[in-house]
């Protein structure tokens, strides 16, 4: 899950799903850094993000992780 910005109608963080692959690893362990995809679930909901936005991810506390948007592309048909 990913706290990409989004707020709920009452002001709460809401969380993202996206699914996550690690380019050019078997794996990603504690610490360390990779190029990740990700694909997330409801495409709309991730059109606000740029290059360079920072965004979290969360699978539970404290916080998992960040990535830096380095690349955008469309949802495929």
């Amino acid at each position: 899950m990913w706290d990409i910005g989004n707020r709920t109608a009452d002001g709460e963080r809401e969380l993202n799903i996206a699914r996550l692959w690690v380019e050019y690893a078997q794996e990603l362990g504690p610490g360390e850094t990779a190029d990740v995809r990700l694909a997330p679930l409801s495409p709309e909901q991730w059109k606000h993000l740029e290059c360079g936005d920072v965004i979290t991810m969360h699978e539970a506390r404290p916080v998992a992780g960040t990535a830096t948007v380095i690349e955008v592309l469309p949802p495929r048909a």
